[in-house]
């Protein structure tokens, strides 16, 4: 039997870095404990575990196991808790067959592995969460813990969805969940209708950060002051890493639709560890929790991260759902009489005219003014900066975020307009860095602090935006006439916009009985239903002596006519026995012209040499002469051969 060693120091020459490495990513402590148990959590990715055919697990599972708390912890009364993420990638969902037991261990080296843990492990083990288990990993550990002994089966709960967790007291949104695992998430609602989690976090309540009524939310304790959400302070600081801003093709390749709709969703729930990567580089703000501090996220696997075209993809999504769009539909007749001509040279005292905050007239609203300055525009001219790297140019800058920038209710206008917001633009980004910004004021100055994590605890997370406009999709309506009751307060609007998202509308009175039927009598039917009697039934004795009138005879002169019988049918014959056709001493004679009366009609013309009364007792039988009857041929006795017998 194997024995488990712990594995070689770092200092040692046997000891793997790159099975070091594999195993931070296969078993890693989550940044926070447990929100109720306050045990120290581990999350166990499968989507992580290597190829069986290149990689000894019998080598991987002493670094493996070497990141579970120490037993001297253990001994001393420490407990601990493990979520296995069964299904953490999409493309393990997808496997099927022989692709799908590549990353499996075999199921001898899982019993035996089980059996090698200590003791203390196995005891101080409080609960193990598996989601996403398929009937091979259910089989797996069922026949584990029964040859274990059969007393840790109590510690294992299979759950179908990250939302079950909210009922065993473990907070999702303060769980470090790879990407790979909120992509089977997704993929899964789906499947279901779209339906969400029936935990708390997994209900969508509100919005934060896509579509609100304030685009740049207030600074905690000033007023006037302003300060980007979120998801434009992370994604934009992860983009301007120097590995990052360096991809080619930044802003112009899209990213996976199912990853940015992840992102949305994680971002409007408040998920706290949300972790970038690209390239090595890896970004993730820290969290803070009181008692526990600042608390970030130090070791994932690369492919568990969202990568720069995903951060590129949320910045633009965030502008195509803004409420009110950069430039609104009330300026394009403006956009058009001023700058429309396609020849025009947009000067830089035009375009700060436009931007300042201060101006007299422009056709930008305070608020486009202000998100342009702080946000976009700073953004878009760093990342030209490295041209030479990523290959984008203010030109195609412009080209991938005009059509973000506006947004109106007839198409066609829009596609005309995105010609005079892409000229616009370009000339912006071309002139931002020598021109716009020190004309501008601090915006641009304090760009990279705006970038940084805010001191205040409320100023790191947006404000929930709650009510009836949350409920509002990307599609709903942002201009026109709104009809409001001038009657009513605004308390008791809000009051009664509350009750109405959270009570369903009443149904109609359901009656405990149904009203009794009236008794069924012949009076009722007499009364209600009266019916004409029946005419009386005729017998088939007097329906011959019935007189038989034409349309066009009135009943009083039919009535003066003689009674017309029906004339009386046949009486009819029996047919002949064949004693009487064919007699003992008689041959079979032909009865080519033998008729019979009521069965077939009369020959026509009286064959010559018959004679119909020769036998008066024969009714329908015509009698054959002897002269006219023809011996049936016989073939004759073939001879037998000679000598034959």
């Amino acid at each position: 039997m194997r024995t488990l060693l712990p594995p070689p120091p770092p200092s040692s020459p046997h000891h793997s870095a790159a099975l070091a490495s594999l195993a931070s990513r296969i078993l890693y402590p989550n940044p926070l404990p447990s929100s109720t148990t306050h045990l120290p959590l581990y999350i166990l990715n499968s989507a992580a575990f290597p190829d069986a055919r290149q990689t000894s697990y019998d080598d991987l599972v002493p670094y493996v196991l070497a990141r579970l708390p120490a037993e001297d912890d253990l001994l001393a009364g420490q407990q601990y808790e493990i979520l296995f993420f069964a299904k953490a990638s999409a493309d393990d969902a997808s496997k099927t067959g022989k692709d799908a037991k590549k990353k499996r261990p075999g199921w001898q080296w899982c019993v035996q592995t089980y059996q090698l843990l200590s003791r203390v492990l196995r005891k101080r083990l409080s609960r193990l969460w598996i989601l996403g288990a398929e009937s091979w990993v259910r089989m797996l550990v069922e026949g584990v813990m029964v040859i274990g002994g059969g007393k840790g089966r109590k510690k294992v709960v299979f759950l179908k969805g990250l939302g079950e967790l909210e009922g065993w007291g473990v907070c999702v949104r303060e769980v470090c969940v790879p990407c790979g695992v909120w992509v089977v998430e997704t993929r899964r609602r789906k499947r279901r209708g779209g339906r969400g989690e029936e935990g708390e976090e997994g209900k969508r309540r509100g919005r934060r950060a896509f579509g609100v009524r304030e685009a740049l939310p207030g600074v905690e304790g000033q007023e006037v002051r302003v300060r980007l959400p979120r998801v434009l302070r992370e994604a934009t600081s992860f983009l301007l890493m120097d590995e990052c801003v360096k991809t080619e093709g930044i802003f112009r390749v899209n990213a996976k639709a199912v990853m940015v709709e992840v992102l949305t969703e994680l971002y409007d729930q408040r998920q706290q560890f949300i972790v970038w990567q690209e390239r090595g580089t890896t970004l993730c703000f820290p969290h803070w929790r009181e008692g526990v501090g600042n608390v970030g996220v130090d070791e994932m696997e690369a492919k568990d991260g969202y990568d720069v075209h995903a951060a590129a993809g949320l910045v633009k999504l965030w502008y195509s759902e803004l409420r009110q769009p950069i430039f609104p539909q009330s300026c394009y007749q403006a956009l058009g009489k001023f700058y429309g001509e396609p020849e025009l040279q947009l000067e830089p005292q035009q375009l700060v005219d436009m931007l300042k905050s201060d101006a007299e007239w422009t056709v930008l609203s305070a608020t486009a003014r202000r998100i342009l300055r702080m946000h976009l525009l700073p953004l878009l001219s760093r990342v030209t900066e490295f041209e030479a790297w990523n290959h984008m140019t203010a030109y195609g800058l412009a080209v991938c975020f005009a059509p973000a920038l506006l947004r109106g209710p007839d198409i066609e206008e829009d596609m005309k307009m995105m010609g005079i917001v892409r000229r616009l633009l370009e000339a912006m980004i071309r002139d931002w860095k020598e021109h716009l910004a020190p004309a501008l004021g601090p915006e641009y100055e304090n760009f990279e602090a705006e970038l940084r994590l805010p001191e205040a605890l409320a100023d790191r997370e947006d404000p929930l935006e709650e009510g009836d406009e949350s409920t509002l999709s990307s599609n709903a309506q942002t201009s026109g006439i709104t009809l409001i009751d001038n009657d009513a307060s605004a308390s008791d609007t809000q009051q009664e916009d509350d009750d109405d998202d959270n009570e369903p509308p009443l149904l109609p009175h359901r009656h405990d009985e149904a009203p009794p039927l009236p008794p069924r009598s012949h009076t009722f039917f007499e009364a209600e239903d009266a019916r004409p009697p029946l005419p009386p039934r005729i017998r088939s004795s007097t329906i011959a002596d019935i007189p038989i009138t034409s349309p066009t005879t009135s009943p009083s002169s039919s009535s003066n006519q003689d009674k017309v019988k029906r004339k009386p049918a046949p009486t009819v014959q029996p047919l002949p026995r064949y004693s009487m056709i064919v007699g003992p001493h008689q041959r079979l004679a032909t009865l080519e012209h033998t008729p019979f009366y009521n069965t077939v009609e009369q020959p026509t013309e009286e064959p010559q040499g018959m004679d119909l009364d020769l036998d008066p007792d024969l009714p329908g039988y015509d009698a054959v002469p002897e002269s006219s009857r023809t011996a049936i041929p016989r073939k004759p006795v073939p001879k037998s051969p000679k000598g034959g017998q």
